[in-house]
């Protein structure tokens, strides 16, 4: 049997005081579906932010149904929610633009740019 992923956030208003102690009750909802949850990293071990996650139902070696996409968050990490027993696969894309904010090559004092 499969629950939910219940997340208490104790940060803030509800945050724990030196000496406090809180009691918690967490009550888990029943979960039917599955999930597949992974972290993109560079080679260095660094994560990756903002990496574009494309999820796939696999049909055969070459034919793949794009499902959904989402992005990674601040510490590379993602999270699809899928039903069981189907095969899947992932892709992962990132680019960084080597220069984000290209020059403007502006003819005049009034900003009128090419």
């Amino acid at each position: 049997m499969n629950y939910k992923l219940e997340k208490v956030d104790l940060s803030g208003s509800h945050a724990i005081k030196p000496g406090e102690e809180k009691e918690l009750i967490v009550v888990l909802e029943q979960e039917n579906r599955s999930a597949i949850h992974g972290v993109v990293k560079f080679p260095n071990g660094a994560p990756v932010k903002n990496a574009l996650v494309k999820l796939f139902l696999k049909k055969n070696n070459c034919d793949m149904v794009p499902i959904t996409f989402t992005f990674t968050d601040e510490c590379g990490q993602f999270l699809f929610g899928v039903e069981s027993g189907k095969d899947y696969v992932i892709k992962v894309f990132f680019y960084s633009p080597e220069t984000p904010n290209p020059p403007h090559h502006c003819k005049d004092d009034k900003n009128y740019c090419d």
